[in-house]
């Protein structure tokens, strides 16, 4: 029973800590005009210039109703374009607008200083440690979701 208690101890830690990241975050995001989730778009936009709403939700790993929300959104703000896709590249492509690009580097800003805050007093080490640790936490939680017979192909 002491080791239930422990993990949900830590899963409560862990819990706690993401909120208060994401929290930090949407406020120096608002300074921006911008709300939680459109910071991550943005920035995996500008990486390659244009992307295609399935290739964005597979970058940010979620469904593509929420992709569709968030471009949606980002295109009322002026942030992005949609653009028909080519015979190459099929279905719609996302472009930042001026706008869009010039936001990106204070989203980078907001991102950095956030985490300077959250990591202060963490060593180099600490942190390699602690980032390895959330991939791994990362990686056990999307395994746990797979069909046995989906997880048996790894």
């Amino acid at each position: 029973m002491a080791g239930k208690k422990k993990k949900r101890h830590l899963l409560g830690q862990l819990t706690l800590a993401s909120r208060a990241a994401r929290t930090s975050l949407s406020a120096r995001l608002a300074e921006e005009g911008l709300h939680p989730g459109q910071d991550a778009a943005l920035l995996a936009i500008a990486e390659g210039k244009a992307i295609t709403l399935r290739e964005l939700a597979e970058k940010l790993a979620v469904r593509p109703p929420t992709v569709t929300k968030t471009t949606n959104r980002l295109a009322a703000q002026s942030l992005v374009e949609k653009r028909p896709g080519t015979a190459e590249r099929r279905g719609s492509t996302v472009h930042l607008t001026e706008r869009g690009e010039s936001l990106v580097e204070g989203v980078r800003r907001a991102q950095g200083e956030t985490e300077r805050l959250a990591f202060a007093g963490l060593s180099a080490k600490q942190r390699k440690t602690l980032g390895k640790l959330l991939r791994r936490i990362q990686r056990n939680l999307g395994a746990a979701e797979l069909t046995p017979a989906e997880g048996e192909d790894d």
